[in-house]
């Protein structure tokens, strides 16, 4: 009977042993797994992030590969037909897949012209041009005093706008640029702007070139931009422009009878241009169940093609 018991005992120990050796295991499973789960994310994330760099240079590339076929062709304008401008989705890029768009930044008003000082009669014609701008895409344009303020250089405020008195008010506190603009994100620092507010206004307006003083590229250009460029341009004026697009020449707007008068007038203040120098690429690069977002802003060289990068970011 004594040997019954240690036999039951033994077994009892074994079922024991067994048991943690069991949860042990299971547990280095466990840890092992999510190691193995950290270590692929963390190989995904990078591939990633360097895929979107090499795609950066596929735009640049795409970029130089329109001016030499403009170039070849001797006309020199830059529009929807061209092949920058044509959507990428999906396209097998190392291990994974991008998407790309790029978009014409001279296609839009470029906010920096507001900092510009000089001829008053210059400069409000400016703001008033904003000002029916943010109209038209329904935002309140007593904004644009606030943005004026805080790229021109005094610290005089507009009617509806703040300079640093006011930002100095807020927790926590900050003084007001009075310079450039250098990122469309920075209106998030000035007075009543919210992020659906300036996710509204990047179809419409940029902050490059940072000089200001930029032409529009009516090839390009929005309906509402272009309805802003002057208070004559309605609506039916616009869309004859657009129905009439691509133009190879400046002078080929010409052809758009309703535009003529506006149009020579316009073209003596260098208002528009038929072609761009400046482009901005939206990028997704996704490998497995990692994605990555990148934004870049290129300066196309107008003599040799080649493109420098004014700005980049990616999440």
């Amino acid at each position: 009977m004594p040997r019954s018991d240690e036999r039951g005992i033994a077994l009892l120990l074994t079922l024991l042993v067994l048991t943690i050796l069991v949860a042990l295991i299971l547990e280095f499973d466990v840890e092992a797994r999510r190691e193995y789960r950290d270590a692929a994310a963390f190989r995904d994330n990078f591939k990633a992030t360097v895929l979107a760099r090499a795609a950066v240079q596929a735009a640049r590339g795409v970029l130089q590969q329109d001016f030499i076929k403009d170039k070849q062709t001797g006309q020199f304008f830059d529009a929807p037909t061209d092949i920058w401008a044509f959507p990428i989705t999906n396209y097998a890029i190392g291990d994974g897949l991008l998407s790309a768009q790029i978009d014409d930044e001279r296609g839009k008003l470029n906010l920096n012209d507001l900092a510009a000082s000089g001829d008053p009669i210059a400069r409000k014609t400016k703001v008033l041009r904003f000002k029916r701008l943010f109209e038209l895409v329904q935002i309140n344009p007593d904004l644009v005093d606030a943005i004026v303020d805080w790229v021109d250089q005094d610290e005089v405020p507009e009617a509806a706008g703040a300079e640093s008195p006011y930002y100095q008010t807020l927790h926590p506190s900050y003084r007001a640029a009075n310079a450039p603009l250098q990122t469309l994100l920075e209106l998030r620092l000035i007075k009543g702007m919210t992020p659906d507010l300036i996710e509204k206004l990047s179809k419409v307006v940029t902050v490059y070139p940072q000089e200001g003083e930029s032409r529009v590229n009516v090839n390009t250009a929005d309906l509402l931009v272009l309805q802003a460029l002057d208070p004559r341009i309605t609506q039916g004026v616009a869309s004859d422009i657009i129905q009439a697009r691509p133009f190879k020449t400046i002078q080929d707007l010409d052809r758009v009878s309703s535009f003529e008068a506006v149009g020579k007038e316009l073209r003596l203040q260098n208002l528009y241009d038929i072609k761009s120098d400046l482009f901005l690429a939206r990028m997704i690069v996704t490998i497995n169940e990692v994605t990555r977002n990148a934004t870049v802003v290129l300066r196309r060289d107008p003599s040799t093609g080649t493109s420098s990068v004014l700005y980049y970011r990616v999440l």
